[in-house]
């Protein structure tokens, strides 16, 4: 039996756009079927399910916005680095949902394993701010005794803010100042003792 051949990458984004904006339970077979040009069946046989699409579209996701958030943290200025996330984080997020808030938000409770995923997206996101945090402390950036682990917690709810508010809020310009003055913030010493 011969399988099917197809662009897997267009696939998991035409069915990313459409997880994001519809939700999971909203989008429907025949409009998966529509946005990627399979057909059903060989949707059922590269994913196995509606759910399975759904799992291989929130890694692909994860692997891509890991490559940015690494692109950008390995800045040579490691402050700039976190600043360069940020703004793509908003970026991202003002150019449409995020799939990791809007999956857990519909379906955590659901489904545990879906939620380990996401869940485990964000430790290592805190993994790499804190990496960078202390790349930064070695760069004389931050304060020799500055708390990094609360200090990656205070990103961490940056970045939800920034998700959660630019879902509101598409004033750009307004949400740069506040990456700006985080930043800034670090610069001066916020989380020395």
């Amino acid at each position: 039996m011969r399988s099917a051949e197809f662009d897997r990458q267009h696939v998991l984004q035409q069915a990313m756009a459409l997880f994001s904006t519809k939700g999971y339970a909203k989008t429907t077979m025949q409009e998966l079927v529509t946005a990627t040009g399979l057909h059903p069946g060989s949707l059922y046989a590269a994913f196995g399910n509606k759910r399975g699409l759904l799992t291989a579209v929130v890694d692909h996701y994860i692997d891509n916005k890991r490559q940015k958030r690494q692109e950008c943290l390995a800045a040579a200025d490691a402050l700039e680095g976190i600043a360069a996330y940020l703004n793509q984080v908003l970026s991202d997020t003002l150019s449409g949902a995020c799939l990791l808030v809007r999956t857990l938000m519909e379906l955590a409770e659901q489904d545990p394993a879906l939620q380990a995923q996401i869940q485990g997206n964000y430790q290592e996101v805190a993994a790499d701010l804190r990496a960078c945090l202390g790349r930064a402390q070695q760069q004389g950036l931050l304060a020799a005794d500055a708390d990094l682990a609360q200090l990656t917690t205070w990103l961490a709810v940056t970045l939800q803010g920034l998700i959660n508010v630019g879902q509101c809020n598409r004033r750009q310009a307004e949400l740069q100042a506040v990456i700006a003055l985080q930043i800034q913030a670090l610069r001066q010493g916020v989380g020395a003792p």
